[in-house]
């Protein structure tokens, strides 16, 4: 898991091939986000999903992981929005990974650590990184939230 402001976003562009397509089409949109909806990148390469939503308690949240792409999580507008995680490995799974979906969902008491996105934040969540998104920090908050979804080399169709 990285999490950075969107400013220093080059310094993470050649982890992963697709990261350099999501940063850019991140910063040609952080002045106007887009409605909420899927945005095709690269195909099915490389896609974002925008979402206007009020930050919640952590109970009414789910913990959840990917086995083919990385998230790039950016806080396009409002919050700020805390985001808990943990090691995929050791979070037990309660919903066995859909394929279709490419979603698995862990346990959510399992995650132990936290993080908290403010505007202009970005966090990047690898397959090892089971994640929390949409909580509130102290208290709900609206935020306008852009994950741009990145395939992974070798991942499955």
């Amino acid at each position: 898991m990285i999490t950075a402001q969107l400013s220093t976003h080059h310094r993470y562009e050649g982890i992963a091939p697709g990261l350099a397509e999501a940063f850019a089409w991140l910063r040609s949109v952080k002045e106007n986000p887009p409605k909420p909806g899927r945005y095709e990148i690269d195909g099915e390469r490389v896609f974002a999903i925008v979402a206007a939503y009020t930050t919640a308690p952590r109970v009414e949240k789910i913990l959840e992981g990917h086995y083919n792409y990385l998230d790039v999580q950016y806080l396009a507008s409002g919050g700020p929005e805390a985001i808990y995680y943990t090691p995929s490995e050791t979070a037990p799974v309660v919903e066995d990974y859909d394929p279709e979906r490419d979603f698995i969902k862990y346990e959510p008491d399992s995650a132990d650590s936290m993080i908290v996105l403010r505007r202009g934040d970005f966090a990047i969540f690898f397959p090892e990184d089971a994640h929390m998104p949409g909580a509130a920090f102290s208290e709900p908050a609206e935020v306008t939230k852009i994950v741009v979804k990145v395939k992974l080399p070798g991942a499955g169709a």
